[in-house]
């Protein structure tokens, strides 16, 4: 029988992004079940009544999860490959939904909600990886953009089932869309065993065989294909470019001839960033923000972020032809200055009041939405995975995302209170951030759309400073001009010429 259901070429990894697809989508129902529930008089009760700042710690607490699962992923990803640990990631948030769901207390909540983000960390860590992994460069932006969209689905699908759960009169308002997410969990671990490991992850722990027979799956070829040849030979001499590199953790902080940390931070960075945005203010407090800032009630403000949801569904189908024609940085710069606009005319309108006014304030959130997921949504999940070095993508892959839950922690932590405290200056705060951010993506962010991954490692193993390597990536010219080529070229000799020692190597023992 053919391996993966006799899928090859597009279907096959179409079947990848579909199984990543329903990572993002857990990922989206997990962050959005909450929102509704922050409103939830049942589920309030259940919990104490929290004030402002516990109910604050009991939503940003999944986020430490989310940190704690990176950081075990950044440790012990690499060995486990990318399916494996996907499939963990969802064996341990099923745990963590089940402790949720039978919760009589905020402790008992409290303890769901961590081992809940721990799997999630997980899953987060190697999704986009895998993904970026199997997938030809042309199409590598598109199918993280459709993975994102499912992350919507995810969130739109949590905020009606809420609404529709409040309509019931006991606990099942609330225990029910919480469990819900189980089956999405569980269909994930069956596709993870149903499909192929990255076949960059087995080339880069000596199973060569494996990897060409899965490149060879993917691209729909034999081995004696040229495009098959080529793509297959990059990846080992971008592998050969890292010698130095043993693949663990800590070589994320060496520069390994490839700029490796330099492109570490910029993964992190781009990470932080994207929460810096105010987007989860959105995701996680959308009733909270209507009802609260804008003086909506809590039905009114339930059915405006249900829609608001749909909003957001549709705005993120627009990526899927932008996001590897426009480029990663141009994308990252029109979502920061929209974004930025956005949370400026948010906070002047709720400052004004007036029902004319939170009505302009309800839309500028909807746009705010709008210019997330065009900028920085999907382009931002494709990044960090584009730019790091082949031996460590994983566990920077994984560090990075300890700097997305990090941040995402503080700011679902301090809203509620900000909200309470400064009111709409709390959205001024955020369009400074999102302006600034512009600033950074200008002189530190290479272009990475269009190139292989490994077209990507010689270009950062050519230049001597970041400035260099953001200068040249933004040059058309620059498969012309012959830099990755060269370095490609004495990548390859430096791994013939390792080849030719170990085979001296064997013959002496031989003859020995």
């Amino acid at each position: 029988m053919s391996p993966y259901f006799g899928l090859r070429g597009m279907p096959l990894v179409m079947g990848i992004t579909a199984a990543c697809s329903t990572g993002f989508l857990l990922f989206g129902y997990d962050n959005g079940v909450f929102s509704g529930l922050t409103t939830d008089t049942l589920f309030l009760e259940t919990m104490g009544n929290p004030g402002a700042t516990l109910l604050g710690f009991i939503v940003a607490v999944y986020e430490l999860g989310c940190l704690v699962g990176a950081l075990a992923s950044a440790v012990w990803g690499e060995s486990m490959g990318r399916r494996q640990l996907i499939a963990w990631g969802a064996f341990f948030l099923i745990i963590g939904t089940v402790i949720q769901a039978s919760s009589y207390g905020r402790a008992q909540m409290i303890v769901g909600r961590i081992v809940t983000g721990f799997g999630m960390g997980g899953i987060t860590s190697a999704v986009p990886v895998w993904q970026c992994e199997s997938t030809p460069a042309h199409l590598r932006g598109r199918t993280i953009a459709m993975e994102l969209s499912a992350l919507i689905v995810g969130i739109v699908i949590a905020y009606w089932i809420d609404y529709g759960c409040s309509l019931y009169s006991s606990s099942f308002q609330w225990r029910f869309p919480i469990a819900f997410q189980i089956i999405f969990a569980i269909l994930l671990i069956v596709m993870c065993f149903c499909l192929p490991e990255s076949p960059r992850w087995l080339a880069s722990h000596g199973r060569d065989q494996e990897a060409l027979e899965v490149v060879c799956l993917l691209r729909d070829g034999t081995p004696s294909d040229e495009n098959i040849q080529v793509e297959f030979t990059e990846i080992k001499d971008a592998i050969a470019l890292e010698q130095e590199e043993t693949g663990s953790w800590k070589d994320c902080f060496k520069d390994g001839g490839v700029m490796g940390w330099q492109r570490v931070a910029i993964a992190c960075s781009a990470q932080a960033l994207q929460e810096f945005t105010g987007t989860n203010i959105i995701t996680y407090y959308a009733p909270y923000v209507m009802v609260h800032s804008v003086g909506l009630s809590s039905h009114q403000s339930l059915l405006l972020s249900g829609g608001l949801q749909l909003w957001f569904l549709v705005a993120s189908i627009v990526p899927w032809f932008l996001i590897d024609k426009i480029g990663r940085r141009k994308l990252f710069i029109i979502g920061s200055l929209g974004m930025g606009s956005c949370m400026l005319m948010s906070g002047l309108t709720i400052m004004a009041g007036g029902k004319k006014n939170g009505i302009a304030a309800v839309v500028m959130l909807y746009m705010f939405q709008a210019f997330f997921t065009w900028g920085w949504m999907s382009n931002m999940w494709a990044y960090p995975s584009e730019i790091l070095p082949i031996r460590t993508r994983q566990s920077g892959s994984a560090l990075s995302v300890v700097w997305q839950w990090l941040i995402t922690f503080l700011v679902v932590e301090i809203t509620p209170v900000g909200i309470q405290n400064i009111g709409w200056k709390l959205y001024i705060v955020f369009c400074v951030l999102n302006w600034a951010t512009i600033i950074i993506v200008w002189f530190w962010y290479p272009e990475t759309a269009g190139r292989t991954l490994e077209q990507i490692d010689f270009l950062f193993a050519s230049q001597s400073s970041l400035r260099q390597v953001v200068k040249l990536s933004m040059r058309k010219d620059l498969d012309e001009m012959g830099v990755i080529r060269e370095t490609q070229a004495q990548a390859h000799q430096q791994k013939s010429g390792a080849k030719q020692v170990e085979d001296i190597d064997t013959t002496a023992g031989t003859v020995e």
